[in-house]
């Protein structure tokens, strides 16, 4: 019998390994090892559908959904551990299967999505947004905004967790009403600059609603964007202007 499995070269295998963090995405082993001076991995690449299957691995998948029909296609495959492969394939169940799918799914949409970041930009001025927020001195100038005025729960559905939603409207009532304040200053020294920098939030967030309409999955892309942009000077602090802009009607609009 034919053997279907083909060989990844080292650039792919490459790109396998960081599309995972460099870690096994199952378990959390880190993929490499140093030895000798020299960095060697230690994953190997896995079949979600099997490069071979058995007849009764066929019969078991025949309903089920595949990210490719080529079983080398990288949509097919992941770099996982040794013992975490063997695991998946020793026996093969349905429940793993669609498991390893949305693992594999969730990993193309974030490649997709940073694939991105270099075509959308944000004014240099947010990063002083960020610095006074993370000033001490900040605490003296809040203002509260009331519950009342709050318009998240309006705007998001069940895919946005509790605890997110919690932590999204505290920054409001904390940080809104000086925000606010923020970029009326930031108008009148370069008029017009507050609705660019609102419309380059905007553009950033309908291109993660073409690829996943997962409120979750959206807000932590716009933190990893405005914190990668911003040369991760405060992944909190863009948590605080992300729920700025949700409030806002920028995002989740």
């Amino acid at each position: 019998m034919a053997d279907n499995r083909r060989e990844f070269s080292d650039n792919e295998k490459m790109l396998l390994h960081n599309e995972v963090g460099g870690r096994c995405p199952l378990c959390g082993e880190v993929l490499t090892y140093k030895k000798n001076k020299k960095i060697h991995k230690s994953f190997e690449v896995a079949h979600i559908y099997p490069a071979n299957p058995r007849p009764d691995e066929v019969m078991l998948l025949q309903d089920e959904e595949r990210l490719s029909d080529d079983v080398n296609d990288f949509k097919n495959v992941i770099a996982v551990c040794r013992i975490c492969h063997k695991k998946f394939d020793t026996p093969r169940t349905i429940e793993e299967y669609r498991s390893w799918m949305r693992l594999k799914r969730r990993l193309l949409q974030n490649t997709a999505l940073k694939s991105t970041y270099i075509l959308f930009n944000v004014e240099e001025e947010i990063k002083v947004v960020l610095e006074k927020l993370n000033n001490e001195t900040v605490e003296g100038e809040l203002v509260q905004l009331s519950y009342d005025s709050l318009k998240i729960d309006e705007k998001t559905n069940d895919s946005f967790p509790f605890a997110i939603k919690r932590t999204v409207k505290n920054d409001v009532v904390d940080y809104f009403d000086y925000m606010h304040r923020l970029f009326i200053d930031m108008d009148q020294i370069n008029p017009y600059k507050f609705e660019t920098l609102a419309s380059q939030i905007k553009c950033f967030y309908l291109k993660c609603m073409q690829i996943n309409q997962n409120q979750e999955m959206v807000y932590t892309s716009l933190v990893d964007w405005l914190n990668e942009k911003t040369n991760s000077y405060s992944r909190r602090a863009c948590e605080i202007v992300v729920a700025y802009f949700i409030q806002d009607c920028e995002v989740f609009s």
